[in-house]
Order: structure tokens, then sequence, then C-alpha cells
């Protein structure tokens, strides 16, 4: 069978929010700590992806790293760095900046996974394509993107998605998958 490894996306630079997001308190906890509390129940191991200069910030050092090997690239050099870490496995990725996921959306996007397809992801609660940070990716995706880079559209996770074989599912829980961008008054 083919496990499911964890990674939470912590490497963006936050330029929107104005201060990192992966160390925003919300209910007790940073958005980083909530996010693997979260992870972890359904991933075999946990890592979190962070652009080189985080790696001594020790919020992120107390979990396993994989350093973003692609320099400012978003999300996707996160995603492929892991890609790269270990191919054999399936990713379960998310972003750090989801403060309303919950256990019920990861469940239901677990369920919902599909062997076959590249990717299974939630459709987005905006209309505007899929939502590439909260998602299983597929073994075959990193094959796929790795032999074929121009896949890659503008380093962004969605883009490159749209031209591939997806399992595509609706959220039963839409608000789980708005980002700490879109909720950013209600953090504090």
């Amino acid at each position: 069978m083919n496990l499911l490894n964890g990674l939470i996306l912590t490497g963006g630079h936050s330029r929107r929010m104005g201060r990192d997001k992966a160390l925003i308190k919300f209910e007790g906890l940073t958005l980083l700590d909530r996010s693997a509390n979260l992870i972890s129940l359904f991933t075999k191991q946990l890592h979190v992806s962070v652009r080189p200069d985080q790696i001594d910030e020790p919020n992120r050092a107390k979990y396993p790293l994989i350093v973003d090997q692609e320099n400012d690239n978003g999300p996707i050099a996160g995603i492929l760095s892991a890609g790269d870490f270990e191919r054999e496995n399936a990713w379960l990725v998310i972003a750090c900046d989801m403060p309303y996921l919950d256990k019920e959306s990861i469940e239901q996007l677990v369920l919902h996974r599909n062997f076959n397809k590249m990717a299974t992801v939630f459709e987005s609660p905006d209309g505007s394509g899929v939502e590439p940070l909260c998602a299983i990716y597929e073994p075959v995706f990193f094959e796929e993107v790795r032999s074929n880079p121009q896949l890659i559209h503008n380093s962004s996770p969605r883009e490159t998605l749209a031209a591939m074989d997806l399992e595509i599912i609706k959220a039963l829980n839409p608000r789980a998958l708005y980002s700490a961008n879109s909720s950013s008054d209600e953090l504090g």
C-alpha cells in the first residue's frame, strides 16, 4: 500500500500578512503546531517545509525539516522538495496558514484518495480551480513533473495541477480551506 507522508508548508515570506504565519497563535497553539497535530493523525511521518534561512527557527526546528531546493518559487518549491526527499510514497500536503482546517476535512480527502490520479484535491471554495495546498500528491505526480519540468506553470501548484489528471472533491466544510490571508482579522 502507498503510505502517506505529511508535509506542512511554512516557507512563505508572509508578505501580505506582515508576520510569520506559521508562528501566529490560534486557539492556544501556533498555526504550525496546530497543523502538525492535525496532519500527524493521517501520516506515517511528518515534515515541515522551510526556506534555507528558516532552518534554525526554534518552532520549526523541533520537527523534521525539508529545505526548499528551489529559490523563491513559492509553495511548489516545498512540494517538489518533498518529492525529491522521498519519491516512493504519496505526500499529504497542507499549508500552515489554514486555521480552520479540521480532522473531518483531512479525513474526507484521505477517504476519497484516488491512487490512479496525479493528486487528490479539493475544489477551491472560491471557484478558482483546485486547492493545491491541502492535497494528496501521488508519486506519479513527482515523476511526471521531474521528467517534464515545463508542466510547472508560473511556479504555481494550482496552475500546474490544472493540466493534470486529478481526483477533485467538493469540501463538506469549505471554511476549512480558508487561509490566514483571508481570515487574518480573526487571528489576532
